[in-house]
């Protein structure tokens, strides 16, 4: 396994990292780079890949080093496969190929870097005889706040508030980074609504997850750890992350109240299917919508129900693509969405 890990760790900053400058280099002033040259290059990109994920360092320069790979770098490295790909058939000189990938890298890292700044609102009406008062209802998941700022979040509180919904709900990785402080939180507790919160994979990649955890009451986070809520005309159920998806079936089959409107809030939408009795609508991120294309083609062989409302009897499943975004700040062939829920009595 773990020469495996290696293996594809050093296949990453090959592909990601240096196969575009390799190309870039050849075709823009006809340099072509040794194989002695070429290992030692991605032997230094993998050791530095290496040493930011599993040492959660807070050194901004290979934060920013590991953001340009899963952003940048993956535009180039995949239209410079393409452009290699196709002028193999077709004749191009080198120094065009060079223009058109550097052209391309652009507009498409633009473009996602603008679609990557946007929130946009959605608004699902619910109707069912189970609740007995209309409510508003805001969910917002995969905020990762680490690779967002909190001037980003600052932004998010402001759209959240304006929207004045009697609850908030937060889907898990709230914080993506060990640099994120409880102070970086701060500016939720404006927010005039509870606010309910459920733990995704992120919060425990953190060191001393366990100390942010317990501080997210001193921002007005109410934290549900596998526990159930009874609100003002409805059941609202909070399922950890930190476990396999049949304990998460177990903690909502125990909490499930069948008598009244009930809404479970679990990041990743796994459990959904594997369920016997389901919620009224279960509430889940996990995924990004992919973020970036084509990635969501690979999510979804993991996650079928990768986006949007899903039904299933007189139960719904709700998959957000997230309001923020992991390693970058792109977008491609998805959204940042806060989502609005106005339940109504039937």
């Amino acid at each position: 396994m773990i020469l495996f890990q290696f293996c594809f760790l050093f296949l990453i900053s090959y592909c990601l990292y240096v196969f575009p400058i390799q190309m870039g280099l050849k075709w823009g002033i006809g340099m072509s780079l040794s194989f002695f040259v070429l290992s030692m290059m991605v032997v230094v990109v993998a050791a530095l890949l290496f040493y930011y994920f599993k040492t959660k360092t807070k050194l901004f320069i290979l934060k920013f080093f590991a953001s340009i790979g899963l952003g940048v770098c993956f535009f180039a490295s995949l239209i410079t496969f393409m452009i290699f790909l196709l002028t193999t058939y077709i004749d191009v000189d080198d120094f065009n190929k060079f223009i058109s990938m550097i052209l391309l890298t652009s507009i498409c890292a633009i473009y996602a870097r603008y679609q990557g700044s946007i929130i946009r609102l959605k608004t699902i009406t619910i109707d069912s005889s189970k609740l007995t008062e209309s409510k508003k209802i805001v969910f917002i998941s995969d905020v990762h706040i680490g690779t967002r700022s909190s001037d980003y979040l600052e932004l998010l509180v402001k759209q959240i508030q304006s929207l004045n919904p009697d609850y908030v709900l937060i889907g898990g990785d709230l914080i993506d980074s060990s640099a994120t402080t409880i102070e970086d939180l701060s500016v939720l507790t404006e927010l005039s609504m509870p606010i309910y919160f459920v733990t995704g994979n992120h919060e425990y990649y953190l060191e001393c997850s366990d100390v942010i955890l317990s501080q997210l009451k001193d921002v007005s986070i109410h934290w549900l750890d596998d526990k159930e809520i009874h609100l003002s005309g409805f059941q609202l159920i909070g399922v950890n992350d930190n476990q396999s998806t049949e304990s998460q079936c177990r903690v909502i089959s125990r909490c499930l109240d069948l008598e009244q409107f009930s809404i479970a809030m679990v990041h990743k939408p796994s459990c959904f299917d594997e369920l016997d009795q389901k919620p009224d609508l279960m509430l889940s991120g996990h995924t990004h919508n992919g973020q970036i294309f084509p990635f969501g083609l690979f999510v979804r062989l993991r996650f079928p129900k990768i986006y949007g409302l899903y039904e299933d009897n007189c139960s719904k499943l709700y998959v957000s693509s997230g309001v923020g975004t992991w390693g970058n700040s792109m977008r491609l062939g998805s959204v940042n969405e806060i989502v609005c829920f106005q339940l109504n009595s039937s």
